[in-house]
């Protein structure tokens, strides 16, 4: 009979995103919790599955390597592959227990942290309950990071104080900065906004580790490169089972196929340097070009351009808005969202040029987007924020 655990509901808790945590399906959690709608508040207490540690097998420090697609490189058994003493010793650390459950594999990966400690990271294939699988060998994790960088950390990054509390929010109420998706088009995600490997998807998380391997060099080392990974040329790099090296999307793909080569992601996300360059790269693909895209705004017949968003929305709690909506709905869609509400908000206040338009209410702006908006996403996290402590006060 399995023990259930308990989960107390915190700000920014989405079905999903509770689902994705404790590893079930959110029919799962709906079932078990009696639930009626998708809609959670803060407090509630649901019913869950444990993330303890699971029981041990009479092999516990031997790592299973996942069956590969045949077009790929063949998977090497159950023993560490021959890829040099280094590497090898490096990839031994991190223990694998894969155990099937009808019709999906469920993996307990056991990864250690610098401080001494460790940590179980259970995941499972085959997530045909998502329209988005691609491949079913892919995996799901939702990542157990919570760390919170320090303001001055984050301004480090390219920003003043009142655009870091924006993105230390967001970067706090998206993903762990663990979490890990193998099982899309995107080959390999991780990190708190799902940074991507593949080249057709943008590749961005090249960039991160990149900017791991430029600004945290001793770390990177330790971690990706004793473990055969790398980045060269901006692209990464892995060395498979016979030594050779892949690189791109091959690389990708080889570590998809051999979950123990998660570790190492999962040790980055608890290391305060290496979450930092997740945050240099939202900066640099989210939060910059939202501060300067161009918003039109409607005011009654006509529209008004505004060259930068930054000219209007200065508010410590419209620019986390600004930045939660942008990672989420893209830098179109938010601009759309954010244009359309303040030119309603602006109208009913007579704002009708673009030097008044500085002048208006940011918290009505948010408000008119939950208002308004039939995607829950959107409303949650709007909401989230109006209900937080950040400041309206415009800069």
């Amino acid at each position: 009979m399995l023990v259930l655990s308990a989960y107390t509901v915190t700000a920014g808790d989405t079905l999903f995103a509770v689902a994705r945590r404790f590893n079930m399906t959110v029919e799962e959690v709906r079932s078990l919790n009696g639930l009626k709608s998708d809609q959670l508040r803060v407090g509630q207490t649901l019913r869950v599955k444990p993330l303890g540690n699971p029981p041990v097998t009479s092999t516990p420090n031997r790592p299973t390597w996942p069956t590969a697609p045949a077009s790929s490189t063949p998977p090497v058994g159950t023993t560490a592959p021959p890829v040099g003493n280094t590497v090898a010793a490096a990839r031994r650390q991190y223990t694998l227990d894969t155990r099937r459950e009808g019709d999906y594999q469920r993996h307990f990966l056991t990864v250690p942290l610098s401080n001494g400690g460790s940590l179980i990271a259970i995941m499972r294939d085959n997530l045909t309950n998502s329209v988005h699988m691609v491949f079913p060998n892919g995996v799901m994790y939702a990542g157990q990071s919570l760390i919170e960088l320090d303001i001055q950390t984050i301004q480090s990054v390219g920003l003043t104080a009142q655009q870091a509390r924006g993105l230390q929010y967001v970067s706090t109420h998206e993903g762990k900065f663990d979490a890990i998706n193998s099982y899309d088009r995107g080959i390999f995600s991780y990190g708190f906004i799902q940074f991507v490997g593949a080249q057709a998807h943008g590749a961005s998380l090249n960039r991160v580790l990149g900017s791991m391997k430029a600004n945290a060099p001793s770390l990177f080392q330790r971690i990706f490169q004793r473990a055969g990974m790398d980045v060269e040329n901006g692209a990464m790099t892995v060395l498979n089972d016979v030594g050779r090296k892949l690189t791109g999307d091959p690389a990708w793909l080889y570590v998809q196929q051999n979950v123990v080569l998660c570790g190492p992601f999962i040790q980055a996300g608890f290391e305060p340097l290496l979450v930092r360059e997740q945050l240099r790269m939202a900066n640099e693909l989210y939060i910059q070009p939202s501060l300067n895209f161009r918003l039109d705004v409607p005011i009654g017949a006509t529209r008004i351009r505004v060259p930068r968003l930054r000219d209007v929305i200065s508010s410590e709690g419209a620019l986390t808005a600004v930045f939660a909506l942008c990672i989420n709905q893209g830098i179109g869609g938010m601009t759309t969202l954010v244009g359309n509400a303040l030119g309603a908000v602006a109208t009913r206040s007579g704002l009708t040029t673009l030097a008044s338009l500085p002048r208006v209410n940011e918290q009505q702006i948010l408000e008119q987007i939950a208002r308004t908006n039939s995607d829950q996403r959107v409303i949650n996290r709007v909401n989230d924020i109006l209900a937080s402590s950040m400041s309206f006060v415009k800069s």
